[in-house]
């Protein structure tokens, strides 16, 4: 069984995703801190005079460190997704980049599973839930990848397992015009490959 290749997009994917939160996260901490320095600066309490100063440079230090890890992960996000769009323009679509998106949240939607009363059966979702949120597809002109992670514990992967011709059915009925390879198996990793047939 042949190794699954995996596209710059699809190994990107996830670090583009978390460091798109990452950066909201901290613009948000950093609107917050904003309001309180807007705040100290307004302050004009004689008794507060030199709280708020002190108050005023320390949230000042922080709002600095705030504003590096922006820049930094902006930019680091920024590297990460120019050369894919770049490439998509050049050889490909940008609307085959925002379906790629689109789609693989769909399909991880459409896979999540929701846990039983059983302890046993929670643990195995769960396991396969986390999976599932790692699955993605890169969607091209010519050709569509769907790659997956197995989970670690059996249980959890035999209900992966058994959702793979459903799933075969739910990728083939969003892309009609791709004809379809059965799910190929290398250690941990499930792939499917469609290949446009008009």
């Amino acid at each position: 069984m042949r190794k699954p290749g995996k596209s710059f997009f699809i190994r990107t994917f996830h670090i583009n995703g978390f460091l798109l939160l990452i950066s909201l996260i901290l613009l948000l901490v950093r609107v917050s801190f904003k309001m309180i320095e807007s705040f100290l600066h307004n302050e004009t309490s004689s008794f507060l005079t030199e709280y708020s100063e002190f108050m005023s440079k320390a949230v000042g230090a922080i709002s600095d460190a705030l504003d590096g890890g922006i820049v930094l992960s902006f930019a680091t996000l920024l590297l990460m997704v120019v050369p894919e769009l770049v490439t998509r323009i050049v050889n490909d679509s940008l609307a085959n980049w925002f379906s790629s998106i689109w789609v693989s949240l769909r399909l991880r939607k459409f896979l999540i599973r929701q846990a039983d009363n059983e302890g046993e059966g929670i643990f195995k979702i769960q396991h396969h839930n986390k999976s599932i949120r790692k699955s993605v597809i890169d969607i091209r002109n010519k050709k569509i990848t769907y790659l997956v992670k197995l989970p670690n514990d059996v249980m959890a992967q035999k209900l992966l397992l058994e959702s793979k011709e459903i799933l075969r059915e739910e990728i083939s009925s969003r892309f009609p015009a791709y004809s379809f390879s059965n799910f190929e198996r290398y250690k941990h990793w499930l792939r499917i490959e469609g290949t446009k047939i008009r």
